[in-house]
C-alpha cells in the first residue's frame, strides 16, 4: 500500500486504503472495535496503555503481499498490531485478534486455550454460535479429542473450521464451569512450551478434573442442547 489513510480512536489507529470498503465504513468499524475492546478489557480485568494499530486490507492477496500472511486476520504481539481483511464479503473485525494482544500479560498457553478464548470473546464462528457448531460436530463424529489437541502439534493437524469453533465452545463451557478467575488462572499456568503431559497435569490440578473428564461434561451439555 503506497499510502495509508488513517483514523484514530480512543484505543486504535486504523489504517486503510482510499476508495476501499473500510474507508466507507470506518465509523462503523471504529464503533464496533471500541465496544469489543472494552468487553475484552473488562473480562480480563486488565488495563492497556498501548494504541492498537489496525491494518485493514481490501483482500487476502494484498494482505499477504504486505504483511506476509494472507489469512483473513492475524495479530503481531510484539508490534501490537492487527492485520485484517475487510471488504464486502470478509469483515475481519471484532474481539478475536485483540484478545491475542490483550492477553499478552497472561502468557502463551496451548492453542486450544489461546484460540478458544479469542473465539469465546468473538461470540461466534462465521456468524454461528460455537455451541451450535460443536453440537453439529458431535453428531457427525468430528468433535476433537481435547486430550490430543492440548498438544499444539495435534491442534495444527485439524482443519481450522473444526478446531476454532470447537475450542470456542469448550472454553465457554470451562468459563461457565470454573468461573472467570479460575479460568484465567488456568490460562496463565499453561504454556505452549511445556510438554503435553505437563500441561495436562496442570489442567487437572487447577480444574480439579482430567481434561477427558471435562470433555465428557462438555459433551453431555452439548447432547442436552441438541434435544
Amino acid at each position: 500500500m503506497s499510502t495509508w489513510l488513517t483514523k484514530k480512536s480512543t484505543h486504535y489507529l486504523f489504517h486503510f486504503s482510499q476508495g476501499s470498503v473500510a474507508e466507507k465504513e470506518i465509523d462503523k468499524i471504529v464503533t464496533t472495535q471500541e465496544i469489543e475492546y472494552q468487553k475484552t478489557i473488562d473480562f480480563l480485568a486488565t488495563k492497556n496503555d498501548r494504541i492498537i494499530n489496525y491494518f485493514l486490507y481490501p483482500n487476502n492477496k494484498t494482505k499477504g503481499e504486505l504483511s506476509g500472511n494472507d489469512g483473513n486476520g492475524h495479530a503481531e504481539r510484539d508490534k501490537f498490531e492487527v492485520h485484517a481483511v475487510y471488504n464486502n464479503e470478509i469483515k475481519c473485525i471484532g474481539a478475536h485478534e485483540d484478545t491475542h494482544l490483550l492477553t499478552s500479560f497472561l502468557g502463551l498457553p496451548p492453542q486450544l486455550f489461546r484460540e478458544g478464548l479469542a473465539e469465546y470473546m468473538s461470540g461466534n464462528w462465521h456468524n454461528v454460535k460455537h455451541d451450535e457448531w460443536a453440537v453439529r460436530f458431535l453428531a457427525e463424529g468430528k468433535l476433537p479429542d481435547l486430550a490430543q489437541i492440548i498438544d499444539d502439534e495435534k491442534w495444527y493437524e485439524l482443519d481450522d473450521s473444526i478446531s476454532y469453533p470447537s475450542a470456542g465452545s469448550f472454553v465457554g463451557f470451562l468459563i461457565q464451569k470454573l468461573g472467570r478467575e479460575k479460568f484465567l488462572e488456568l490460562y496463565k499456568a499453561l504454556n505452549r512450551d511445556f510438554t503435553p503431559k505437563k500441561n495436562t497435569t496442570i489442567f487437572q490440578k487447577i480444574a480439579d478434573s482430567t481434561i477427558s473428564g471435562m470433555q465428557a461434561e462438555w459433551q453431555n451439555g452439548l447432547n442436552k442442547l441438541s434435544k
